[in-house]
């Protein structure tokens, strides 16, 4: 082979090498002209959320979640104890017997503002006028304590089993204070 072929095959070689070295290089910057990385997956991530609706419904779901924890929150710190005490010794000085209750829960639904409502379930006997005695004596309080339930069953002369759920509503204690 002469000379002159051995130089044309090695400067056709890297006129090749050339080509493919500046198609890599325009194959690059055509993909980074689409914008970086994070932006295609976070488009990529918008989209599977539905866009700005499904954002925005997350978001609300997550105000609802927020309302209700901030509800149990101050529930848990309102003096649940003294307050059940007091319904207690009331049912008590009134005659009646309470045989069970539940705890306190918290009712996410009301929307009070500078208030918070929670509710509680009691069961119990004794005779009937004093139970409406008892229900008229809680109503009275300014904790705005309302009868959500009451079923009755009859036990005897003037005697009653009773379920009664009741609802309070309690102000808020101002933060810092």
């Amino acid at each position: 082979m002469s000379t002159a072929w051995r130089y044309t095959a090695m400067l056709l070689a890297g006129a090749l090498l050339l080509l493919g070295f500046g198609l890599s290089t325009v194959r690059s910057a055509v993909v980074e002209s689409h914008g970086p990385r994070g932006l295609l997956e976070t488009r990529k991530v918008l989209r599977q959320l539905g866009g700005a609706p499904g954002i925005a419904e997350r978001k609300a779901q997550l105000r609802e979640i927020r309302a209700r924890l901030q509800q149990e929150r101050k529930a848990q710190g309102a003096d649940a104890a003294a307050f059940s005490r007091r319904i207690e010794e009331a049912f008590a000085e009134l005659g009646l017997q309470l045989t069970a209750s539940s705890a306190w829960k918290p009712v996410t639904k009301a929307e009070i503002p500078g208030a918070f409502a929670f509710e509680r379930t009691f069961t119990g006997t004794g005779p009937f006028d004093r139970l409406l005695d008892a229900i008229a004596t809680l109503e009275s309080w300014p904790d705005q304590l309302r009868v959500r339930e009451l079923s009755i069953t009859r036990q005897g002369p003037g005697n009653v089993a009773f379920t009664l759920e009741v609802t309070a509503v309690r102000a808020t204690a101002k933060e810092g204070s």
